[in-house]
């Protein structure tokens, strides 16, 4: 015959550890879910943060190069979310800023934006020369053609300039027919003549609106800051009355102020 042992004992020390283990791999099983679940959340939410870094990285760099980037709406109520919304006033302000700065009809800087850039230069002790330009037979296209015509001639004459100059430089309608070149850096007179020919060479070469042959001229006034004066409002005004002097010398010219 069996013993007790045998019969009772090691039947339920064999069903005791069976259910021991069974419980264990239970609870193992459970902490492996939630570790997987946790870890497969964790992933989702950085992959969701990832998203949002690189949305805003890109408004910054925007940002930087000039541009005005658009609203990004990221959905969140945390510090990202804070941080998009703050991104996106700040473009808004950008663009109004720009736009008060921005002549409509060439896309080159009005007066107030060459204003702006000339005062910026000062203030960081940055030398440069401006050329004060006028357009010579410029009323005749308005009058014969119409404005649409003479908008369009603008419009070439901005892409002249532009072409003109380097990409730091700034080019800027004041109104009518006036334009400003800012040349930053540049003190060299050799340098700057140099540049004055190039435009004068390019204003005079026939711009062509369809079948029409338009055929302008410019009268320039150059000043050097700060050689020709200490403050923005002495430097223009010097600039424009020597461009007053080459409209009265015969115009098509151009000239340093003395």
């Amino acid at each position: 015959m069996r013993t007790f042992l045998q019969r009772y004992l090691i039947p339920v020390a064999v069903i005791v550890i069976v259910g021991s283990a069974l419980s264990f791999i239970n609870v193992f099983l459970g902490v492996l879910v939630t570790l997987v679940g946790t870890l497969g959340l964790v992933a989702l939410l950085a992959r969701q943060d990832s998203a949002a870094i690189t949305q805003l990285r890109h408004m910054v760099e925007k940002m930087e190069s000039g541009m005005v980037p658009e609203a990004v709406n990221l959905n969140r109520v945390d510090e990202l979310g804070a941080l998009a919304a703050a991104l996106g006033r700040l473009g808004k302000t950008d663009k109004a800023a720009q736009q008060a700065s921005t002549d409509p009809l060439t896309g080159l800087a009005n007066r107030r934006g060459m204003l702006q850039k000339m005062d910026a230069a000062f203030k960081r002790q940055q030398p440069f020369a401006l050329m004060y330009i006028d357009l010579d037979k410029f009323k005749p296209v308005n009058d014969t053609y119409g404005h649409e015509a003479g908008d369009a001639v603008l419009r070439k004459v901005a892409e002249i300039f532009n072409s003109c100059v380097r990409d730091e430089d700034t080019v800027a309608r004041l109104g009518g027919d006036e334009f400003t070149i800012i040349l930053y850096g540049m003190t060299d007179k050799d340098q700057i003549e140099e540049r004055a020919k190039r435009i004068m060479e390019v204003i005079n070469e026939p711009i062509w609106l369809n079948d029409l042959r338009i055929k302008l001229g410019a009268s320039i006034g150059i000043t050097v800051a700060p050689t020709d004066g200490a403050s923005v409002e002495s430097i223009l005004q010097a600039a424009d009355e020597t461009m007053y002097t080459v409209k009265k010398a015969g115009r098509n010219n151009y000239r340093f102020y003395s």
